[in-house]
């Protein structure tokens, strides 16, 4: 088989076996004077077995350019990892693709060799004194998680029946039964479905952070070095074990490119890192409250100054002239006459999918966000974000969703194990203060300092204000808005498509149109 998917056109897929080589070869292109990557692999690498481990130790060590090793990559299942350490796995904002088990759309009611899917006592670094409450809490958690999905679907059937219900496809068209494609048995599949999925938002709240999750990881090797770091820096049980398997197959894959996570450089940088986590040179005592709002903005720009710097920015790359002088010219004109040009800009954009242009990454906001975990981890998916946020904790308080919250007896059983949670949490953090996150539940508040820009804040709020999106994240989307809105009045016609429809089956549309699709196929 060739190691390239043509030999005579200018466009070309680059099949050798082995990634690095693949890297390496990519790299070396930079540094030949040979025109064709194809005639330079017969002559330097294709009768060289450990050509591209030979190159890369060559170039770290002449050079010291890691950038190569963003040349190699890869693609990587990590199985049977808890929720604190998904987010920390995460975290990398460059370099990683993540796709995560959803907590919304699978059940976790499920056992696996007679256990519940989280993550054992031991493995999570549990103190041997709290290892058999720990596990007496969490199997009573997805207890309590199998009894509230049934009740909560109940009642959602009751509140919204089949019969009463109106069907409408994401363009809002309606869509009545016996209509082409739409007969009684899609329209109940739909309606199902989406029944499913918004009792599963409400389920999810009583999950421990314990709770097992799958992660694909597509990523480059360099990028995959700073995974390894974080693992070695985070101070958990579970993120140890996971590095030396992670270690394992990287190497396979990633010879001498995985090895700098252990050279000396890199492993000065990892007690840096280790310092850093917990350098606090002046001790200061601030509050802490469980009842300051889930969204707050804390800065931001002046209108004027916003203004000035989407339109300059703007017209950089599309007129003549420098940025000073752009920028001198349209702050010279009026507040009004600068709304309108930036009105026309966005009016430009035809549905959500039309982004703004990069014009508007100049200006940035920054929120404190102090939403429950289950929210956070959606709002983490967004990785040009700028986040800092807390340890898992539960001194921060709790949400108790709509539906749960109206029966009485399911309600004070849902309060009690946030209650024990607490107090498990407590009695754990004296020993062990990291461990301790594992008893945390989905429904604790999760405080986060989060600075996003313009752009990247319209797109977030529009995707995450659908119908389809958690009813959590419709709200933060919406409070943001709001506030950027007080904040600067001249961006407001920029959030165009920021939905503020309620609905109660956010994913009846979107079903209903998958439905209609999988029987005309």
């Amino acid at each position: 088989m060739d190691s390239f998917s043509n030999r005579d056109k200018d466009v070309f897929l680059i099949t050798c076996e082995k990634m690095i080589d693949r890297g390496a070869l990519m790299s070396r292109y930079s540094r030949t004077r040979e025109l064709d990557i194809r005639t330079l692999w017969d002559k330097e690498f294709a009768e060289v077995p450990d050509r591209g481990e030979r190159f890369y130790e060559r170039v770290f060590l002449e050079y010291g350019d890691e950038s190569v090793a963003e040349l190699a990559t890869a693609q990587l299942g990590i199985q049977n990892v808890s929720n604190v350490l998904s987010k920390i796995i995460e975290e990398s904002r460059i370099g990683l693709s993540y796709l995560e088990k959803s907590s919304r759309y699978v059940s976790y009611r499920e056992k696996r060799n007679g256990r519940y899917l989280y993550l054992d006592a031991e493995r999570a670094g549990i103190p041997q004194r709290y290892q058999q409450r720990y596990e007496e809490f969490n199997n009573s958690l997805f207890e309590l998680y199998e009894r509230i999905f049934t009740e909560v679907t109940n009642s959602i059937r009751e509140d919204n029946p089949f019969e009463n219900t109106r069907f409408y496809l994401p363009n809002g068209k309606e869509v009545r039964m016996g209509e082409e494609g739409a007969s009684e048995e899609v329209l109940k599949k739909a309606y199902d479905s989406s029944v499913r999925s918004r009792a599963l938002d409400e389920t999810r709240f009583i999950l421990p952070a314990s709770t097992l999750t799958n992660i694909g990881i597509s990523g480059n090797a360099r990028a995959f070095s700073h995974l390894l770091e974080r693992l070695r820096v985070s101070g958990l049980n579970e993120a140890d074990r996971l590095y030396t398997e992670l270690m394992t197959e990287l190497k396979l894959v990633f010879p001498k490119l995985i090895d700098n996570v252990e050279n000396q450089h890199g492993l000065e940088n990892i007690e840096y890192l280790k310092t850093m986590k917990n350098s606090v040179p002046e001790r200061i005592g601030a509050a802490t409250s469980s009842k300051n709002g889930v969204v707050k903005l804390m800065a931001w720009e002046g209108d004027d100054a916003v203004l000035n710097k989407v339109l300059s920015a703007y017209y950089f790359d599309k007129t003549e002239g420098d940025y000073e002088s752009l920028y001198n010219t349209l702050a010279s004109l009026s507040p009004l006459k600068k709304k309108e040009i930036l009105d026309k800009i966005a009016s430009l954009r035809k549905n959500r999918r039309n982004k703004l242009d990069r014009s508007f990454e100049h200006v940035h906001y920054t929120f404190e966000i102090n939403a429950n975990f289950g929210a956070f981890r959606d709002l983490q998916r967004h990785r040009s974000l700028t986040i800092q946020r807390k340890m898992l904790s539960t001194q921060y308080g709790y949400d108790i969703p709509s539906t749960i919250s109206k029966m009485e007896e399911l309600s004070r059983e849902y309060v009690n194990a946030m209650k024990e949670s607490s107090e498990l949490y407590k009695s754990i953090y004296a020993v062990d203060p990291r461990s301790a996150q594992y008893v945390v539940v989905f429904a604790h508040k999760h405080p986060a300092l989060v600075t996003i820009n313009l752009r990247e804040l319209v797109y977030l709020t529009e995707l995450r204000s659908t119908p389809q999106a958690h009813f959590d994240l419709r709200y933060i989307s919406r409070e943001m808005v709001r506030q950027a809105r007080e904040a600067n009045p001249s961006v407001d016609q920029v959030f165009r498509f920021l939905n503020t429809k309620e609905e109660e089956l956010g994913r009846l549309s979107a079903e209903l149109r998958k439905e209609i699709k999988l029987k005309s196929a």
